[in-house]
């Protein structure tokens, strides 16, 4: 019996992803010149759309990362492919050009800015550049929720811990890979001690390191050991160490791991769900996104499937009524009630749910049609 169960799970979700493959191609790339005020030079982003952006009207979370023009490509393919497995939401990924020559300058700690001074520099400039420019920018031209994420690896790493405790509550989730906190004889862990003490810090924030130097894992060690000593209740941290990997190996693997840490309960549990369980699931989404998200027809359908073979007769037909409820123009909400009332030899329901289908559905195709009546053994006329 476990067995016949764990089969049709896997049979059930199957056919859910292999219908979300064989409808989504791959998302749209753009790239757009943004006119900065506050760095005085324009600036490139590199937009990764999810891959039904074009089709849908709903809200998207937006992931943005540092050094866009490298750890673009990957992360926008990381998200994707998580996603279509439903283990994180579909998001906009944002990659932040910063020319090279640049890079050190923009992304790191300025020598001063622990000074009480009114004149922003390094990373802190580049965090105002990103809070009052990119994401008002990104805001106005894409379809956008209000769940807002940032990565980087290196010195992008030591800017998202930067972004976390100079700019706390800007970013739902911060992922540093390998993040440079040795900068300034240390000066990032010490922002950070005072942050955490005071417990400025919130969301959620993944931090990992890779096989380095001792200059970057006694710092990140640092960080680590104040993330234990000062724990905060709007603080959920999570860190890992990747000591099979490189400085430059480790972004792919962290990236994935962080990714899964910032939506630690989005995944729908591998057990039945009736709409109950459903509901739960997709009510704590809606919440974490600050946007209404629905349970999704094919999920319904493919839950009630497995119900129906555990012969949890109530839940299928309260998970498929609801359906049908909530997608009245689809012929599969409609046919697979009649089809579950039928399973359980509720054949007057069916019927009643047969003339619902005609009255309510509209455009019904003669093979439509013709699926219906064979339902009852009904001849074409």
């Amino acid at each position: 019996m476990k067995n016949r169960t764990v089969k049709l799970m896997l049979a059930v979700m199957c056919f859910v992803h292999l219908h979300v493959f064989a409808a989504m191609p791959l998302g749209q790339t753009e790239q757009f010149t943004l006119k900065s005020q506050l760095l005085l030079q324009p600036r490139e982003l590199i937009v990764y759309l999810p891959a039904d952006y074009a089709q849908s009207k709903q809200q998207y979370p937006v992931l943005y990362i540092t050094d866009g023009d490298i750890q673009g490509a990957h992360t926008a393919g990381t998200v994707d492919y998580l996603s279509k497995f439903d283990l994180i939401p579909a998001m906009i990924v944002v990659g932040i050009v910063t020319p090279r020559q640049q890079r050190v300058e923009e992304l790191t700690l300025a020598q001063n800015s622990a000074a009480q001074s009114d004149k922003l520099a390094g990373a802190d400039l580049m965090l105002a550049h990103l809070a009052q420019e990119i994401i008002p920018a990104i805001k106005s031209r894409y379809r956008t929720s209000d769940y807002q994420a940032l990565a980087g690896t290196s010195h992008g790493g030591q800017f998202a811990v930067n972004a976390a405790i100079k700019r706390p509550g800007l970013f739902n989730g911060v992922i540093a890979i390998s993040p440079s906190l040795y900068w300034n004889n240390n000066q990032m862990i010490d922002l950070a001690a005072a942050a955490l003490k005071t417990q400025r810090i919130s969301g959620r924030v993944f931090l990992s390191i890779a096989n380095e130097e001792p200059v970057m894992t006694n710092a990140f060690q640092q960080l680590v050991d104040l993330t234990n000593q000062y724990p905060g209740p709007k603080l959920q941290v999570k860190t890992q160490t990747f000591s099979d990997e490189s400085h430059d190996s480790t972004t792919l693997v962290g990236q994935y791991q962080g990714l899964k840490h910032l939506f630690t309960n989005w995944a729908i549990p591998n057990v039945p769900q009736n709409l109950a369980d459903l509901q739960a699931v997709f009510n704590a989404r809606s919440q974490l996104l600050g946007q209404k998200l629905q349970i999704p027809e094919d999920k319904a359908n493919g839950y009630a499937q497995w119900l129906q073979y555990l012969n949890r007769q109530d839940e299928v037909l309260e998970l498929l009524v609801w359906n049908r409820k909530n997608y009245p123009q689809s012929f599969n909400t409609h046919i697979s009630v009649i089809q579950a009332y039928l399973h359980f030899k509720l054949t007057d329901k069916a019927k009643a749910a047969y003339k619902e289908t005609l009255q309510s559905l509209t455009g019904i195709t003669a093979a439509q049609q013709a699926e219906l009546d064979a339902l009852f053994n009904v001849k074409a006329g």
